[in-house]
Protein backbone atom coordinates (compact mmCIF):
# COMPACT_ATOMS: atom_id res chain seq x y z
CA UNK A 1 0.00 0.00 0.00
CA UNK A 2 1.16 3.09 -0.64
CA UNK A 3 2.47 5.56 2.57
CA UNK A 4 1.34 9.18 2.20
CA UNK A 5 2.18 10.06 5.65
CA UNK A 6 4.86 9.61 8.08
CA UNK A 7 3.75 9.96 11.60
CA UNK A 8 7.44 10.45 14.03
CA UNK A 9 7.42 10.68 17.39
CA UNK A 10 9.87 12.92 18.72
CA UNK A 11 12.46 12.02 21.94
CA UNK A 12 15.06 9.19 20.70
CA UNK A 13 13.28 9.45 16.86
CA UNK A 14 14.36 13.13 15.64
CA UNK A 15 16.12 14.31 18.61
CA UNK A 16 18.45 12.59 21.10
CA UNK A 17 17.16 13.90 24.16
CA UNK A 18 16.12 11.54 26.63
CA UNK A 19 19.57 11.60 28.47
CA UNK A 20 19.14 15.31 28.62
CA UNK A 21 16.27 15.06 30.09
CA UNK A 22 17.60 12.25 32.11
CA UNK A 23 20.39 13.91 33.83
CA UNK A 24 18.28 17.06 34.27
CA UNK A 25 15.71 15.41 36.69
CA UNK A 26 18.69 13.50 37.91
CA UNK A 27 20.89 16.59 39.25
CA UNK A 28 17.19 18.06 40.14
CA UNK A 29 16.51 15.37 42.48
CA UNK A 30 19.72 14.83 43.96
CA UNK A 31 20.11 19.07 44.25
CA UNK A 32 17.26 17.85 47.04
CA UNK A 33 18.89 15.42 48.66
CA UNK A 34 17.39 12.11 46.52
CA UNK A 35 19.37 10.15 44.38
CA UNK A 36 17.42 8.62 41.93
CA UNK A 37 18.74 5.32 40.03
CA UNK A 38 18.97 5.15 36.37
CA UNK A 39 16.75 2.02 35.84
CA UNK A 40 14.19 4.31 37.98
CA UNK A 41 14.29 7.23 35.08
CA UNK A 42 14.65 5.04 32.49
CA UNK A 43 10.50 4.42 33.77
CA UNK A 44 10.44 8.45 32.20
CA UNK A 45 11.29 7.48 28.46
CA UNK A 46 8.75 8.05 26.51
CA UNK A 47 5.84 8.54 29.19
CA UNK A 48 3.31 11.58 29.33
CA UNK A 49 3.26 14.85 31.32
CA UNK A 50 1.12 12.78 34.33
CA UNK A 51 3.21 9.65 34.10
CA UNK A 52 6.28 12.08 35.04
CA UNK A 53 4.81 14.09 38.13
CA UNK A 54 3.20 10.82 39.50
CA UNK A 55 6.91 9.75 39.75
CA UNK A 56 8.16 12.91 40.52
CA UNK A 57 6.15 13.05 43.59
CA UNK A 58 7.17 9.80 44.42
CA UNK A 59 10.66 10.80 44.73
CA UNK A 60 9.92 14.20 46.01
CA UNK A 61 8.10 12.42 48.82
CA UNK A 62 11.63 10.13 49.55
CA UNK A 63 12.65 13.69 49.81
CA UNK A 64 10.77 14.78 52.93
CA UNK A 65 9.73 17.89 50.49
CA UNK A 66 6.20 16.64 50.12
CA UNK A 67 4.26 19.10 52.51
CA UNK A 68 6.48 22.40 52.10
CA UNK A 69 6.27 22.82 48.39
CA UNK A 70 4.82 21.12 45.26
CA UNK A 71 7.18 19.21 42.83
CA UNK A 72 6.26 20.08 39.85
CA UNK A 73 6.86 24.18 41.03
CA UNK A 74 9.82 23.37 42.17
CA UNK A 75 11.14 21.35 39.35
CA UNK A 76 9.86 24.07 36.98
CA UNK A 77 11.31 26.96 38.73
CA UNK A 78 14.74 24.47 38.92
CA UNK A 79 15.17 24.23 35.18
CA UNK A 80 14.65 27.84 34.46
CA UNK A 81 17.30 28.76 37.23
CA UNK A 82 19.19 26.10 35.22
CA UNK A 83 18.72 27.31 32.07
CA UNK A 84 17.36 25.48 29.02
CA UNK A 85 18.89 22.69 26.97
CA UNK A 86 20.34 23.12 23.45
CA UNK A 87 18.76 20.64 21.46
CA UNK A 88 20.13 21.85 18.26
CA UNK A 89 23.53 19.23 18.74
CA UNK A 90 21.07 16.68 19.52
CA UNK A 91 19.24 16.34 16.41
CA UNK A 92 20.07 12.18 14.99
CA UNK A 93 21.72 12.09 12.29
CA UNK A 94 20.71 12.07 8.87
CA UNK A 95 17.37 13.59 10.02
CA UNK A 96 17.23 16.91 8.25
CA UNK A 97 18.25 15.17 5.09
CA UNK A 98 15.61 13.11 4.94
CA UNK A 99 12.61 15.17 5.98
CA UNK A 100 13.89 16.74 3.19
CA UNK A 101 13.42 14.10 0.72
CA UNK A 102 10.72 12.57 2.06
CA UNK A 103 8.73 16.57 1.66
CA UNK A 104 10.44 16.45 -1.85
CA UNK A 105 8.64 13.27 -2.59
CA UNK A 106 5.34 14.71 -1.70
CA UNK A 107 5.04 12.50 1.61
CA UNK A 108 3.08 14.04 4.38
CA UNK A 109 4.66 14.55 7.97
CA UNK A 110 3.58 14.74 11.47
CA UNK A 111 4.84 14.89 14.49
CA UNK A 112 3.02 12.73 17.39
CA UNK A 113 4.69 13.89 20.81
CA UNK A 114 3.59 13.21 24.64
CA UNK A 115 6.01 16.12 25.23
CA UNK A 116 4.00 19.55 25.09
CA UNK A 117 3.36 21.60 22.62
CA UNK A 118 5.97 24.36 24.39
CA UNK A 119 8.46 21.26 24.48
CA UNK A 120 8.10 20.65 20.77
CA UNK A 121 9.11 24.21 19.91
CA UNK A 122 12.39 24.11 21.95
CA UNK A 123 13.49 21.22 20.61
CA UNK A 124 12.46 21.41 17.10
CA UNK A 125 12.20 25.16 16.68
CA UNK A 126 15.90 26.28 17.03
CA UNK A 127 16.87 23.35 14.14
CA UNK A 128 14.10 24.84 11.91
CA UNK A 129 12.96 21.23 11.47
CA UNK A 130 9.18 22.60 12.64
CA UNK A 131 8.56 23.36 8.92
CA UNK A 132 8.65 20.29 7.65
CA UNK A 133 5.52 19.33 9.62
CA UNK A 134 2.11 20.06 8.45
CA UNK A 135 0.41 18.46 11.69
CA UNK A 136 2.12 18.72 15.19
CA UNK A 137 0.14 16.92 17.91
CA UNK A 138 1.41 16.83 21.27
CA UNK A 139 0.49 14.71 24.59
CA UNK A 140 -0.56 17.22 27.07
CA UNK A 141 -4.07 17.61 24.76
CA UNK A 142 -5.24 13.95 26.25
CA UNK A 143 -6.19 12.75 29.22
CA UNK A 144 -4.80 9.53 28.21
CA UNK A 145 -0.81 9.28 26.98
CA UNK A 146 0.91 6.88 25.03
CA UNK A 147 0.41 3.68 25.33
CA UNK A 148 -3.14 4.87 24.57
CA UNK A 149 -4.05 5.05 20.75
CA UNK A 150 -5.56 8.26 21.19
CA UNK A 151 -2.79 11.03 19.73
CA UNK A 152 -2.21 9.03 16.92
CA UNK A 153 -6.13 8.13 15.89
CA UNK A 154 -6.21 11.92 16.58
CA UNK A 155 -2.87 12.72 13.97
CA UNK A 156 -4.21 10.47 11.72
CA UNK A 157 -7.78 12.36 11.64
CA UNK A 158 -5.70 15.75 11.34
CA UNK A 159 -4.34 14.12 8.26
CA UNK A 160 -7.59 13.01 6.85
CA UNK A 161 -5.82 9.57 6.11
CA UNK A 162 -6.48 6.23 7.56
CA UNK A 163 -3.70 3.79 8.90
CA UNK A 164 -3.37 1.63 5.94
CA UNK A 165 -1.72 5.15 4.16
CA UNK A 166 0.23 6.36 7.45
CA UNK A 167 3.49 5.17 9.54
CA UNK A 168 4.52 5.87 12.47
CA UNK A 169 7.94 5.90 13.87
CA UNK A 170 8.52 5.21 17.21
CA UNK A 171 11.45 4.23 19.80
CA UNK A 172 9.86 3.45 23.32
CA UNK A 173 7.43 0.49 23.87
CA UNK A 174 4.67 2.80 25.43
CA UNK A 175 4.94 4.73 21.73
CA UNK A 176 5.25 1.01 19.61
CA UNK A 177 2.18 -0.20 21.61
CA UNK A 178 0.03 3.02 20.63
CA UNK A 179 1.09 3.09 16.99
CA UNK A 180 0.00 -0.69 16.92
CA UNK A 181 -3.19 0.00 18.88
CA UNK A 182 -4.26 2.88 16.58
CA UNK A 183 -3.59 0.49 13.51
CA UNK A 184 -0.55 1.09 11.92
CA UNK A 185 2.68 -0.19 10.54
CA UNK A 186 5.46 1.08 12.99
CA UNK A 187 9.05 1.76 11.70
CA UNK A 188 11.13 0.97 14.98
CA UNK A 189 14.33 2.78 15.77
CA UNK A 190 16.80 0.39 17.68
CA UNK A 191 17.68 1.87 21.01
CA UNK A 192 19.11 -0.06 23.52
CA UNK A 193 20.02 2.46 26.20
CA UNK A 194 16.77 2.31 28.28
CA UNK A 195 15.89 -1.65 28.37
CA UNK A 196 13.07 -1.39 26.09
CA UNK A 197 11.52 -4.34 24.24
CA UNK A 198 11.34 -2.97 21.21
CA UNK A 199 8.09 -5.84 19.83
CA UNK A 200 5.41 -5.42 17.01
CA UNK A 201 7.60 -3.45 14.76
CA UNK A 202 6.78 -3.99 10.61
CA UNK A 203 10.49 -2.76 10.30
CA UNK A 204 13.67 -1.82 12.27
CA UNK A 205 15.81 1.07 11.11
CA UNK A 206 19.56 2.23 12.50
CA UNK A 207 19.14 5.49 11.12
CA UNK A 208 16.54 8.05 10.78
CA UNK A 209 17.18 7.66 6.94
CA UNK A 210 16.38 4.29 6.48
CA UNK A 211 12.87 5.49 6.12
CA UNK A 212 13.57 6.22 2.91
CA UNK A 213 14.14 2.52 1.71
CA UNK A 214 10.38 2.12 3.32
CA UNK A 215 8.72 5.07 1.66
CA UNK A 216 9.33 4.82 -1.97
Amino acid sequence: MTIKAVICDMDGVLVDSEPAHQERVRRFFADHGVEVPKEELDTLVGCSGSFFEQKATEWWTRAQHSETQDVMSAYFGWREKHGNIDYRPLINPTVRETLEQLSAMGVRLAVASSTSHEGIQQELGPSDLLRFFEIVVSGEEFSRGKPSPDIYLTTMARLGLGPDECIAVEDSDRGIAAGIAAGLRVAIKREPRFGFVQQGGTWYIDRFDELLDIVH
